[in-house]
């Protein structure tokens, strides 16, 4: 036997239960925070440096579909290099990017820096232009002291398609390099970290900062990087000194240039840890708090359950009790739901009386069905053999009613529905039978009755009329006649393609169902006519008598 406690126990030993693994994950919180920030720092360390990365990317294939968008001028296919000129100099302008054309030898025909016709000489760019002739590709130069500009520059060089009228063998984009800091410069940096463009030549632009920078050579790294190979990247390393670094660098695709970010650690770290801090800060006055709250929880809790245990107490003795109001939204769903049991407790018992007498009502009337079919069934039978088989078959019959009775709701049977049940055993419904007919709910009686005379119908069909034979079929059709008061029900079933028909010598109990039981039954009218060509059946009732139940004396009831 299971010790019962108090609610106050149960929320103490939940809340025990938080605290000692909540002490735990403190503890283990304090030793995995350093590495935590750690990992932080060499994430946004990489993170940053592949921006700046993309964003040198981006710029460069800018420049390159300058290019290429130059490169198909017809000025510059004509020969029309002043025009060309002209063009392309209004086109950059505000870029900062300049066009250059030279001939196979290098030598510069145009440059947007100068105006058109001013004396050039070759282009700066010797290794470039030649490394741009040999593979025939655009490629990207590293940084160079530019004749022209009298600045560090670098340049996208792309060989000419052969074919053009002027001399022109390559076409140049070229851009300072002081302007390319500005790509450096859109990411934020903190106080003490750097980040610099370091070119194939081991040439550097530096950040200072997110405001400082400068060119100059490898130099200007940390003596750590020395020996790095800034081309193996992306990647994070650390270099244990006083002062511990981080550094992450990433290639600018397309290029030979890399991208490097550094700071100490210590510097990124500190906004975390402090943050850290506050937190856990925050995390025990809310411990603090919780408790106080417990305690006043499990108080009210008391004293609201208790109240809830008297309601059931008079809920169990079948009182019906009022529902009442707590400061607890679900302790008062469970008090309205107390309520509510108690007041269908008292329906509830108001309906079982009415249940049991509707079943009282259904079996009396289902034996004196049953008792007619078996007496009348006795009269027609010559053997005990045909009378057990006669009676069978139609009570099946009838069961097929009372099973689409109870298969769902009563009420909700239509003709449709009724007419298939009994047929679907016999025939093809859409092929050998055809409905029509508007959608009619039927009451449970009607049903019965119903099904009585669908039965009877499929089963003389079956074995002398047309669902007999392959080719013959049986059309049901109904409708509802507004036009009279009241309004009338007319029900035909006409069979087609069976063998001929003719009048029976003598009265059948199945005679009598269609034309006696179900007219009487339903307070309508019915008529049989034996039509060479096929049977016909007709029912014409009112529509109200199909939503009535019958007294034991056989007067029409509400259903």
């Amino acid at each position: 036997m299971h010790r019962s406690h108090s609610i106050s126990t149960w929320l103490g030993l939940a809340l025990l239960g938080i605290v000692a693994p909540f002490c735990l994950f403190l503890w283990f919180l304090a030793a995995q925070l350093q590495q935590n920030a750690t990992d932080a720092v060499d994430r946004q360390t990489l993170r940053s440096a592949q921006s700046i990365s993309h964003t040198v990317e981006a710029l460069i294939e800018s420049m390159k579909t300058t290019l290429s968008l130059l490169s198909s001028t017809e000025d510059l296919a004509a020969g029309d290099l002043e025009t060309f000129h002209r063009r392309s100099q209004y086109a950059l302008q505000g870029t900062g990017q300049f066009v250059i054309v030279t001939d196979r030898d290098g030598r510069q025909l145009l440059n947007t820096r100068v105006a058109y016709g001013e004396e050039l000489g070759t282009i700066s760019d010797k290794d470039g232009f030649q490394r741009a002739l040999e593979a025939g590709r655009t490629i990207v130069s590293d940084f160079f002291m530019g004749r022209t500009s009298g600045k560090w520059v670098f340049n996208v060089l792309d060989p000419i398609n052969e074919g053009t009228v002027s001399q022109a063998s390559m076409l140049v984009t070229t851009m300072n390099v002081d302007d390319l800091a500005a790509s450096v410069s859109q990411v934020p940096l903190s106080a003490g970290w750097s980040a610099v463009i370091v070119d194939g030549q081991d040439n550097v632009l530096f950040a200072d900062g997110p405001e400082t920078m400068e060119r100059g050579d490898r130099g200007l790294l940390p003596d750590q990087f020395g020996n790095l190979d800034l081309s193996d990247g992306p990647r994070v390393v650390h270099f244990e000194d006083s002062d511990e670094q981080v550094f992450a660098y990433s290639p600018v695709r397309g290029t030979s240039w890399n991208i490097a970010v550094w700071g100490p650690l210590s510097s990124a770290q500190k906004p975390i840890v402090e943050t850290w801090k506050m937190l856990l800060g925050g995390t025990l006055t809310l411990l603090v708090v919780c408790i106080v709250v417990i305690y006043a929880a499990s108080r009210l809790l008391k004293r609201e359950v208790r109240g809830m245990t008297q309601m059931a107490l008079d809920l169990g003795r079948g009182n019906i009790v009022p529902p009442v109001e707590t400061r607890i939204r679900e302790i008062d769903l469970v008090a309205r739901a107390l309520s509510t049991a108690s007041y269908d407790r008292s329906t509830k018992d108001e309906q079982l009386g009415f249940v049991m007498g509707e079943l009282a009502h259904r079996t009396k009337n289902l034996i004196a069905v049953v008792l007619a079919i078996l007496r009348q069934s006795a009269k027609h039978a010559e053997t005990p053999q045909q009378l057990v088989r006669t009676a069978t078959e139609r009570i099946q019959g009838l069961g097929r009613s009372i099973d689409l009775l109870t298969s769902g709701d009563s009420n909700s049977v239509t003709m449709r529905d009724l007419i298939e049940n009994h047929l679907s055993t016999f025939a093809q419904i859409g092929t050998s039978v055809i409905l029509a007919g508007p959608v009619v709910k039927l009451g449970p009686d009607v049903v019965q009755h119903l099904g009585m005379a669908f039965h009877e119908l499929a089963t003389n069909a079956s074995k002398h009329g047309a669902l007999s034979v392959a080719s013959g079929r049986v059309e049901i059709t109904w409708t509802l006649d507004d036009n009279e008061d009241p309004a009338r029900l007319k029900l035909t079933w006409r069979e087609q393609g069976g063998p001929p028909v003719s009048v029976p010598e003598k009265t059948s109990f199945g005679t009598r169902i269609l034309l006696g039981h179900t007219s009487s039954s339903l307070g309508g009218t019915t008529e049989l006519d034996y039509r060479s060509e096929g049977l016909v059946w007709t029912l014409d009732v009112p529509a109200s008598a199909l939503h009535q139940r019958y007294s034991e004396d056989g007067g029409l009831q509400d259903s």
